[in-house]
């Protein structure tokens, strides 16, 4: 495990991104480990029925092997993120085989638009790691929000507790894939609620 204050420092210093501070009625929904057939067209579906936008942080080896997903993604006006080229520990990585993965997953999304975000696998990165994204031109993100039931994706009851945390520049994490079949649904109870309270979603670009 990384030491406290070694992993904190970069949080101090304002390099992680955590939310938005604005005044704005408007949220980031964001969306790890994708793309995959069993989550995304559903996602996307519930996106565009809301009139939502979001940000998804995609995993290169499955962005290429699901090209027309991440097309779909971008053509429908969501952001793509950099969530590194597997779904492994981003802090355990050699730095040169960190640096390698995530030009690996550049060159792999750049094909659909521009990235300009990068999010950690399993946690936070260590301060040499997020040197290297820095330098990769790449702003490191976090969340504000997280749920953690359904293995990231939610259950039944999850958009309930969630809606009272969600605020003004609030980024909300939730993940997708394969075992994580309730996420459309998290997500929809969720932006009903957060309608009623006059909150929109956006990318995360368009309030950072």
């Amino acid at each position: 495990m990384l030491p406290l204050v070694t992993a904190i420092v970069p949080v101090l210093r304002g390099r992680v991104f955590f939310g938005v501070p604005t005044r704005t009625p408007r949220f980031v929904l964001t969306f790890d480990d994708g793309p995959d057939p069993a989550t995304t067209f559903a996602l996307l579906d519930v996106l565009r029925r809301h009139g939502a936008r979001a940000t998804f942080f995609l995993i290169g080896e499955r962005a290429r092997a699901h090209p027309q997903l991440v097309a779909r993604i971008a053509a429908e006006g969501h952001e793509i993120g950099n969530h590194t080229w597997r779904d492994e520990p981003t802090w355990r990585l050699p730095l040169a085989e960190f640096r390698e993965n995530l030009r690996a997953t550049q060159q792999v999304l750049r094909a659909h638009g521009p990235v300009r975000w990068f999010r950690p696998g399993s946690g936070w990165p260590t301060p040499r790691h997020l040197a290297i994204a820095e330098q990769e031109g790449l702003r490191c993100v976090l969340g504000t929000v997280v749920a953690i039931s359904g293995s990231g994706a939610g259950t039944a009851t999850t958009a309930r507790w969630l809606d009272p945390l969600v605020r003004r520049g609030t980024v909300v994490v939730l993940h997708e894939g394969p075992q994580r079949s309730r996420v459309p649904d998290t997500v929809d109870g969720l932006l009903e609620r957060t309608a009623r309270r006059g909150l929109t979603a956006v990318g995360l670009s368009e309030l950072a």
